[in-house]
């Protein structure tokens, strides 16, 4: 009738557990996008080739040409 307590050294910390329970998901993540196969880089360097086609497009009406680049991770707003 009585529960088997559980002694204090074998019982494992509520983040530790959340922690397992994340790392888990991240590894099974990673596996789905690896065996999904999308070339991200490609993809990332065909949206900017895009964006700079239609600055172009743009450019027409004006003399001033906005480019857009991977800055190295400069997310802009600064200033």
């Amino acid at each position: 009738m009585f529960d088997e307590k559980i002694p204090p050294s074998r019982v494992q910390h509520p983040l530790a557990i959340l922690t397992e329970i994340e790392n888990a998901a991240a590894v099974d993540q990673e596996l789905l996008l690896r065996d999904a196969g999308t070339p991200w880089a490609g993809l990332l360097a065909a949206y900017v080739d895009t964006l700079n086609e239609l600055a172009l497009g743009g450019a027409e009406d004006t003399d001033y040409i906005a480019r857009f680049g991977l800055d190295e991770g400069h997310a802009g707003g600064c200033g």
